[in-house]
């Protein structure tokens, strides 16, 4: 297997603009292409990042026999479409959150990468966040998990908002705190119930504010609240609390500056000064460490097992598309 990965990143903006600075630190990563249907973003961000190539055209980069990986950062609804062809070419794909805007697309697409053998792996950083393993690490088997992802509003004009490009903050954002709870579980989710509405967006078609309970096949249960309806001042924007009788684990601030509590274990405060290596927000949140676990998967055949990858991602859009089903019925929702 090569050394050298050849990497083509579709979208340059926030997010591909992160992954293109991580990658282009490492040593046996190329980055062959930039697209990006504005030419001048991917133009501006090519001389940051020394990229060989700029095009407006993906399908040119899937003809290209250079190109090992894909990473896909549009917009949500173009996840689909692009990362099927991806498959069909037989490149590797990284795919931001969320997998797709619903379950149909996203079946879709576990379809194409099964039968193509490429691997695949989710946006979802936080499964490696030092301070998400850490509490992993001390509850690995949580009784009560209890999350939350709370922004204030979105503009009525982001396009993450828009229920076609983006789906809203539930689904646009929230997706990684219902993979960041299952993934703290450890277990599968049967069954989830929830409440909430559109709270503040009435001119758009979508749900703002989930309050959801989950049940895991292991018994455990977790509470997950997520949408753009306030700032929360103490816990901050993601918190993550993981219960276990005489062990609890605290993280919160994860957005800004992340802290973990533990109590019946030591030691009681962890900040990003006492984990090793630890030395900058983007390996607090775990977008660096996720980068060199891509690299090595593509390069070396070592398999990531924190990654979330294409299942996982058709379970965490699923597990949004099922709340908002159960705000709508009232009813709790099957997985």
């Amino acid at each position: 297997m090569a050394d050298m990965v050849n990497v083509a990143i579709f979208g340059c903006g926030n997010m591909g603009s992160t992954h293109a600075r991580r990658l282009s630190k490492l040593e046996n990563v190329h980055l062959r292409y930039l697209v990006d249907a504005n030419k001048e973003s991917a133009l501006k961000l090519q001389k940051e990042v020394n990229a060989e190539l700029v095009t407006e055209d993906f399908n040119k980069v899937l003809d290209d026999k250079n190109v090992d990986v894909v990473i896909i950062c549009t917009h949500h609804h173009l996840h689909a479409p692009m990362s099927i062809s991806a498959a069909q070419a037989g490149k590797h794909v990284f795919c931001e959150k969320p997998l797709a805007l619903n379950v149909e697309e996203c079946l879709s697409i576990a379809e194409a990468v099964e039968k193509s053998g490429i691997k695949f792996m989710m946006g979802f950083q936080a499964r490696f966040s030092p301070f998400v393993l850490k509490i992993k690490e001390v509850v690995p088997k949580p009784w009560v998990t209890i999350a939350q992802l709370v922004d204030p509003k979105w503009g009525e004009d982001l396009w993450a908002n828009d229920p076609v490009e983006g789906g809203g903050n539930v689904l646009s954002q929230g997706c990684h705190c219902f993979d960041a709870t299952c993934f703290l579980n450890g277990s599968k989710p049967v069954s989830i119930y929830s409440e909430g509405g559109n709270l503040h967006h009435l001119s758009l078609p979508i749900i703002d504010s989930v309050v959801s309970t989950m049940r895991f096949d292991n018994g455990s249960v977790a509470n997950v609240t997520i949408g753009d309806f306030g700032n929360p001042a103490l816990m901050g924007k993601s918190a993550y609390q993981v219960f276990a009788g005489n062990v609890t684990a605290t993280l919160f601030n994860y957005y800004s500056e992340p802290e973990v509590r533990l109590w019946g274990a030591e030691p009681a405060r962890i900040t990003m000064d006492d984990l090793p290596g630890c030395n900058d927000s983007y390996m607090a949140h775990g977008y660096t460490q996720q980068m060199h676990a891509l690299i090595d998967w593509v390069s070396k055949d070592i398999d990531p097992v924190n990654a979330a990858k294409v299942r996982d991602g058709v379970l965490a859009t699923e597990l949004a598309i099922k709340a908002f089903e159960s705000i709508k019925t009232h009813q709790a929702q099957d997985l």
